[in-house]
Parts: C-alpha cells; structure tokens; sequence
C-alpha cells in the first residue's frame, strides 16, 4: 500500500499552540512546523489554554488533581485524535505521563508509535524515590523513543527507566534561528542575563556582577530571585515578551548564563539564542552543557560556583571588542550548522520513518 501524502501526528504539549501560531504566522513553538513541512498534519487540542476556562472554577480543580498525579486531561481531550493518528508525539515529559501510563494497558501490537522529548527527566528521575522511580520504569515501557538534550543524560535514563538503548536518542537542541539572527543595532554595552528555570545560581551571578563597572540586565520573575541582594549596577526588569527579550539579546554585549550542575542543560535556549545572534557568552561548564559549547572558541566558559571566574570572563569578553567579534562569529556558525530547529526536526521525522511512519516523498 502506497503512503499517503501525509502522516497524521498527534502532539502533546503545554503550549497555546493556535495562539502562538495566529502572532507568528506559520510557526509553532520550537519551529516544530518544520515537521509539516516535512509532510505531517500535526493535530493538538488548546482548549485548556483559553482563557474561558483557565479562569473556570473546574480548571482550580483539575490543576489540583494533576499536580497530585499527572496531566492527563490534555490527553483525555485528545483520546479519539491520538488513536486514529499515526503516531503521538509529546513535549515534554509532563504531558506524556498519563498516555504512557494507559498504554500500558493495551495490547502492543494496537498501539502507534509514540516519542517523547523528554527536557527534566534525568533530573527527576535521579532525585525521586525508589517508589516513583519505578512507576516511572513501568509507564515508559510503552514509549518508542525517548529524547533528551545532552548526553550525561542517557545513563541516568537507562538506568532509571532499563529501556532498550535503541529506544534512547540523544537530541541536539535546535532553536529558531531564522528568527535570532545577528542584530544591526550598536552594542548596547551592557550584560544581560535571562532565565526562568530552577538550574539558574543567581546568587553566583549577582555576586560576580557586584561593583562590576558595567551596566547589568536581569530578565527573570520576582519569585526566583526573592531574598537575593540585587546589586546596584543591576536591573530588574522581570519577564518580558519575545520581541522584547530578542532584542535585549541582539545588543547586549555580553549574555551570562551561569547555572547550578544540574543534570538537564539548564540554560540552553538562552546560550543557543545568544550564540545565533552572534553575542559572546559566559556560561557555566555544567556536564550537561558542555555538549553545546566549545570554552574559547564560541563562548567564554566557568566552573558551577565560581563568581570570580564569572566575574573575570566578563571583564574579559566586555574589554576585548574583537574577542567577542571573534566568539560571536564562531558561535553563529556552530547554531547554524547543528543547534537550529531545523535540524533538530530533521532527528524526529527520520526516526518517525525508521518507526514505520513517513509521507510520501
């Protein structure tokens, strides 16, 4: 039987898709429309996203219910599209909890393929209970490839989950790098430092920034910064929109993404998104970003901890115009070679075909 000329994927995900799509015409989040391109209709619901019933008081309850357990009524939502879909996608781990959990309840030989782009599962895994643990190993038996962003990572999941390794893939981290390009506009002459998630040390920044005869930007929420002495030089100007966040980054004349030794590359978007726009980065060298990142060549690089090393490496790079041409460069090629979505989506649809779902070409 010939292929059709598409494949129907239906995708899991924390997102308002149809939102993001109608402010940025033909993309998704993560550039995932490189997979229509491709030759897949990707089907998603967005109906918990809307406003209407984030605001209901059913929504208080299920968010209640969830966090005791697992997201599942995205996926109870989606029921009837995930089983006439060829295959079901999930980003993140999150979202694919519960459809792993239930598809352990039927028959292998009825279920589609199903991928998971997994971001903190290494680290859950490896701070969880014995209990958990296992209850982690028993729903994934049901997934056909589980990705993760670096390679310290697939130890800790094939110890934690005992997957076959051919079901294990690393994935290089693509972002969009059509849309992160080198900026025209003149170096604004400031550090800029971004981040939202629980890997960011911001007590090791602020440290190394304390009298730093330089201008600091901070984008971050409130919350993760609270009971931190915010130094003078430093601005806080909490979470800001896409737009506005591109270009702090495009003029910034150094970014510094200084992180905890997690075991997910904390950090990622930012340092990838810098790096496309041609900026000079000082990241910390945690193992599980070091992957994405070569100390000299497209970016300056720290140990976990070290406030002087970060403060030096910015006095560095914020001294030396052509040391931060030299890395900027470097640094836009390397994303444009390998750490862009394309790229990123290319693994997926390959992986798709060798599972026995692919268009025709």
């Amino acid at each position: 039987m010939a292929n059709p000329d598409f494949v129907d994927v239906a995708v899991l995900k924390s997102w308002d898709f149809s939102a993001w799509r109608a402010e940025h015409p033909g993309q998704l989040p993560y550039r995932m429309d490189r997979l229509e391109k491709l030759g897949y209709r990707l089907h998603w619901t967005d109906r918990l996203c809307q406003n209407t019933w984030q605001r209901s008081r059913s929504a208080s309850i299920l968010r209640r219910a969830e966090s005791w357990s697992a997201p599942f009524a995205q996926t109870a939502l989606m029921a009837r599209t995930i089983r006439s879909c060829s295959a079901t996608m999930a980003m993140f781990e999150s979202e694919a909890n519960s459809l792993a959990f239930a598809r352990n309840l039927t028959a292998a030989s009825r279920r589609p393929p199903f991928l998971v782009i997994s971001c903190w599962l290494a680290h859950i895994l490896s701070t969880s209970s014995t209990l958990r643990r296992r209850g982690y190993q028993w729903a994934y038996r049901s997934v056909d490839r589980l990705y993760y962003f670096s390679k310290n990572q697939g130890e800790i999941l094939h110890e934690a989950l005992r997957l076959p390794a051919e079901r294990l893939r690393y994935l290089p981290f693509g972002i969009d790098s059509e849309t992160f390009v080198p900026s025209a506009e003149p170096d604004g002459g400031y550090v800029l430092a971004v981040g939202r998630d629980r890997g960011r040390d911001w007590r090791v920044f602020f440290e190394a920034v304390d009298g730093l005869d330089l201008p600091v930007t901070v984008c971050s929420r409130r919350s993760d910064i609270a009971g931190l002495k915010v130094p003078r030089n430093v601005e806080v100007v909490g979470y800001v929109d896409r737009e506005t966040y591109r270009r702090l980054l495009g003029r910034a004349c150094v970014v510094a993404v200084v992180t905890r030794p997690v075991s997910y590359p904390s950090g990622q978007s930012v340092l990838l998104e810098a790096m496309a726009m041609a900026r000079a980065v000082v990241v910390t060298a945690t193992p599980a970003i070091e992957d994405y990142i070569r100390d000299g060549v497209d970016c300056l690089a720290v140990p976990a901890g070290d406030p002087w090393a970060v403060r030096d490496r910015i006095g560095e790079a914020a001294a030396d115009p052509e040391l931060r041409s030299r890395l900027g460069a470097a640094a836009r090629r390397v994303v444009e070679e390998r750490y862009n979505s394309d790229e990123m989506w290319d693994v997926v649809a390959s992986d798709l075909e060798e599972l026995g779902v692919s268009p025709q070409r």
